[in-house]
Parts: C-alpha cells; sequence; structure tokens
C-alpha cells in the first residue's frame, strides 16, 4: 500500500511541530567496539523524538479531538457528520490483537488500515471505509495528531557519518506504513540512496508481529547472513531495555541503549528479563556513537 498511497501518507511529516528531548537521568557508559560490520536502529524514541514515546494508537492521551480534526483533514467529514469514538478505535486495536495471538505470535501487530476500516464500518460508515485513499488519509492525519514527531537531535548528522563510513544500515521498529515517509524526510531522501540496506530494514507493519516478539529479528538475521554479517558483528541500538535490548541480545547483537528523551526512555526495571540486562554502550547523545565505533 505504501508505494500507491505515499502521498497520501505524507501528512505525519507536513503536519509536524518541533520537539526538543526531555532530559534523563541515565548516565552515558561508553567504549570502543571492535568488529561492527552493520548498524541498526529502531525508530521511535530513538532516531525520532515521539510525542507519546512511541508508534501506534493505544495511547490513553489519545482523544476524540483528534479523530475529527484528522477527519476534518482527510476530507471525511464532507461525506458525514458522523465520528467514530476513541473508544472504538481501541476496541478494534484490542479486539486484533487478542484474535491474532497465540503461541507463535505472542506479540501481534495491527494493520492500522484495516483498524481504521473496521472502525469506520462499526461506526456505520461503510461506505467511507471503501474509500481507499481517505483511509489511508485518514489514518495518517489522525497518527500526526495523536503521535507528533521530530527528529532526535544529531541523528540525521550520525547517519550521514555512519552511511560515509561504509557500514551498512538497517532498521528494526515498530511501526505502520506513516512512519516510511517519516524516515525518508530524516536522511533527506529515499533511506536506500542514504545508507539504509532495504533487507536489514524490517518493520512490524509487515509481518504482523511486534518487538519484543523474536520474529523482526530472525528476519535481520537472515537479511545479515544473506550479506556474510554475523548478528555478534552487528550492533543493534534503541531505547527500549525489553523491546529492543532485551529482543536484540536474544538474537545475539551487540547493543547500544539510547537514553536521550525521557518520554521514550524505558529501562523496563521491573521486567525480570531486563534485572541484569547490560547493553554494551549507553547512549545519551548521538554524537557519542562513531568514537565507540572508531570513525571520526
Amino acid at each position: 500500500m505504501i508505494s500507491d498511497h505515499y502521498r497520501w501518507l505524507e501528512a505525519v511529516v507536513h503536519h509536524r511541530k518541533p520537539l526538543d528531548p526531555l532530559p534523563t537521568t541515565v548516565a552515558p557508559r561508553t567504549s570502543t567496539l571492535t568488529d561492527i560490520h552493520a548498524v541498526v536502529f529502531d525508530i521511535y524514541g530513538t532516531l525520532l523524538i515521539s510525542g507519546t514515546g512511541d508508534v501506534g494508537t493505544s495511547d490513553d492521551s489519545d482523544n476524540d479531538a483528534a479523530i475529527e480534526d484528522a477527519m476534518e483533514a482527510a476530507g471525511c467529514l464532507s461525506q458525514t457528520a458522523r465520528v467514530p469514538s476513541i473508544d472504538q478505535l481501541h476496541s478494534e486495536i484490542r479486539r486484533s490483537n487478542d484474535e491474532r495471538m497465540n503461541e507463535s505470535c505472542p506479540k501481534p501487530e495491527i494493520d492500522i488500515f484495516e483498524i481504521w476500516r473496521n472502525t469506520l464500518i462499526a461506526a456505520g460508515l461503510a461506505s467511507l471505509a471503501e474509500q481507499t485513499d481517505r483511509l489511508v488519509m485518514l489514518a495518517a492525519h489522525y497518527e500526526a495528531r495523536a503521535n507528533p514527531t521530530w527528529p532526535m537531535p544529531g541523528a540525521k548528522e550520525l547517519l550521514g557519518i555512519l552511511s560515509s563510513s561504509g557500514l551498512p544500515l538497517g532498521i528494526v521498529s515498530n511501526a505502520q506504513a506513516f512512519t516510511l515517509p517519516l524516515v525518508d524526510d530524516l536522511v533527506g531522501g529515499p533511506i536506500d540512496q542514504h545508507g539504509f540496506d532495504l533487507d536489514l530494514c524490517i518493520y512490524s507493519f509487515r509481518y504482523r508481529q511486534a518487538k519484543p516478539s523474536p520474529r523482526l529479528f530472525d528476519a535481520l538475521r537472515a537479511g545479515l547472513r544473506r550479506r556474510g554479517i554475523s548478528p555478534q558483528q552487528t550492533l543493534y541500538v534503541g531505547n527500549d531495555k525489553l523491546n529492543d535490548i532485551w529482543a536484540a541480545s536474544q538474537a545475539g547483537l551487540r547493543t547500544a541503549w539510547f537514553a536521550g528523551d525521557q518520554r521514550s526512555c524505558r529501562p523496563r526495571a521491573d521486567d525480570p528479563r531486563c534485572a541484569s540486562l547490560e547493553p554494551d554502550l549507553v547512549l545519551t547523545e548521538w554524537r557519542q556513537l562513531p568514537s565507540c565505533l572508531n570513525i571520526k
């Protein structure tokens, strides 16, 4: 869907407002890592400041006004005065996740367009749900309002430095289709023209599973294997000690915990999987990473 409707997804870029990271009390811990052949990143809370600290539409700060504003921006209110409620949206998210959760899918991921389609139908707006362009615009406009984003300070410069060094870059992120324009905007164009290897870019909406499920990192390891890179030669960077650091370490990757914004800093101290977990690096600013990789 992304290739056909990219221009409708760009609302997440065009309706952003500047955000500054909030300081954390985490102390950086750096060292020199050797034999790193690829660097892979999380997106929300890591490369991007996230207003809610994460991606998605199930945050308690969501509200009915954001849905009405998004419907107006997507041209939906010209066809109906009826607006779905936030409770209907959240109910559909829960129903979708509960329906798909099983032993082989411990952490389901929604398809946000399917969620919006079913939500509109439940609200008696079936004719609107059939209009794919409106549906895509509605999802993107709502995300722009419910979860505003802004580039993390220093992220673009860091990616330029790493790309120039020749290190292949990748992504493993809990994400939806509207995430892709945000990353392209961050780097200044299509990511495969700015150092990213598309075979190392793994988005949860394409697999219908989310971190910390091992499915996404299994897909990453397959991509690395095709390039002759081992997990131990790969550094994964993310803000969530469970979804990012624990999950990546379970897959055999080296890890760096990014704790540069209080909104998205997730130490997960109450989770036993993270109790004694020590990442290879702890970063609070992006300028700390190049020297850890012996890149000037």
